[in-house]
């Protein structure tokens, strides 16, 4: 049985978010395009913000033709106004929000001594900035309810080093680790988890296209311990669980979510 059977097959008939309202930006593919639908599965009303807004749109709809929720919100995560608009947008379509997954990022995998000034800020506000500003946001309507869940998408270079993506990457991913820490000693006192992911090598279209163009592919998953590369859908069981009051004592963790390519 492979990754993804096993993880339909454990949530067969489960709704462990039944009666939440979720906000996962990124969404129009990948692992946040995963979340969003998982999330729905299992009984979320979902937020999926992305800049791509005709796929968004697709992921949208499959969701509604297949019994959930969610409603597609274009937005640039990197720019205030846009994120005003999707946590308005979200509050008057559904209500006030319990979780946040920041999972929308990137990067270049220019050499490091080719990156530009402007490269570096534009990776860095993407991964990093952009997350403190949704992270504010939301943080502040779960202070006030006294409740709420954000989860931020970290990854394996956050633990050590891309091998595929820049050291601005790195460097973000990394920082993105430090702010989970550092908001969730902030908001535990009332009641709010914070928790990063930090996946590896994983079959999102983007990873499996830079792979291909370095012809890497067999060689990461030959160095990895379960001998594969993870689907996408078994970083977003993951933000499931986290997302979950299964997860009612985890706050400020950092879970790894690789085949075993990094064992701390």
């Amino acid at each position: 049985m492979n990754g993804i059977s096993k993880v339909q097959g454990a949530l067969a008939g489960a709704r462990i978010l039944g009666g939440k309202i979720s906000m996962v930006t990124g969404a129009a593919a990948g692992i946040g395009e995963a979340c969003a639908r998982l999330f729905a599965d299992q009984g979320s009303k979902v937020i999926a913000v992305d800049m791509d807004e005709d796929r968004l749109d697709r992921v949208c709809g499959d969701i509604s033709e297949s019994g959930g929720v969610a409603i597609a919100v274009g937005a640039d995560v990197t720019d205030s106004a846009d994120l005003d608009w999707a946590f308005r947008k979200a509050a008057k379509a559904f209500g006030p929000l319990d979780v946040l997954v920041n999972n929308a990022g990137g990067g270049r995998s220019t050499d490091f001594f080719s990156i530009s000034e402007s490269e570096w800020n534009q990776v860095v506000n993407l991964n990093l900035t952009s997350v403190f500003m949704a992270c504010r946001r939301a943080a502040a309507i779960f202070k006030d309810r006294g409740s709420g869940c954000i989860i931020n998408m970290s990854s394996l270079a956050g633990r050590s080093v891309s091998v595929t993506a820049g050291a601005h990457y790195t460097a973000s991913k990394a920082g993105m680790l430090g702010l989970t820490r550092h908001l969730a000693r902030t908001m535990a006192p009332y009641n709010v988890r914070v928790n990063a992911v930090c996946p590896g090598v994983v079959n999102s279209e983007r990873i499996l296209k830079r792979m291909a163009e370095k012809g890497i592919q067999e060689q990461i998953a030959g160095s990895i311990p379960l001998g594969r590369i993870g689907d996408v859908l078994e970083v977003a069981s993951v933000c499931l669980f986290l997302a979950s009051d299964l997860a009612s004592y985890i706050t400020g963790a950092s879970v790894d979510v690789n085949g075993g390519a990094s064992m701390l």
